[in-house]
């Protein structure tokens, strides 16, 4: 197994750990082309007729993946596009998947980002530490994410 498939095994058995340890019930797609690497449901409402219960749950898709540090320590980063067409093509998550459960080995923390909220660039950042001139518009805060 490559480092970069080692990698991500790792990331992705760390959203499953925290996931389950928030109690979910977590689903693993069966084939590896949908775009998702789990899936977990959120009970929405339950329905009684008669004798019968029905229970009406929302399957939320999560694409796995794990940040890197950034050189000077305030950021962790990680992709939030896919590449595809024999590596030339990068492709987004956008209607495929629901959040991405994120991964930081430098942190030891989970982190859960909307797709929505992950714009047009390739990668994203979740600042850990103030920058130099202290800005603060458009700063996406580690914290806030953590799950």
């Amino acid at each position: 197994m490559g480092k970069t498939q080692n990698a991500g095994l790792i990331g992705q058995t760390a959203v499953l750990n925290r996931l389950v340890q928030l109690g979910y019930e977590v689903l693993m797609p069966w084939a590896d082309y949908l775009g998702y690497d789990l899936a977990y449901l959120v009970d929405k409402e339950e329905t009684h007729f008669g004798f019968f219960k029905f229970r009406t749950v929302e399957v939320v898709r999560v694409q796995c993946k794990v940040a890197w540090l950034s050189k000077d320590g305030g950021y962790i980063a990680f992709n939030t596009h896919k590449l595809t067409n024999r590596l030339t093509k990068k492709a987004s998550y956008h209607g495929i998947a629901e959040w991405f459960g994120v991964y930081s080995p430098d942190t030891g923390k989970v982190y859960m980002v909307a797709v929505s909220e992950s714009g047009k660039g390739s990668e994203m950042k979740l600042r850990l530490h103030p920058t130099r001139n202290n800005q603060e518009k458009y700063v996406n805060w580690a914290k806030d994410y953590e799950f």
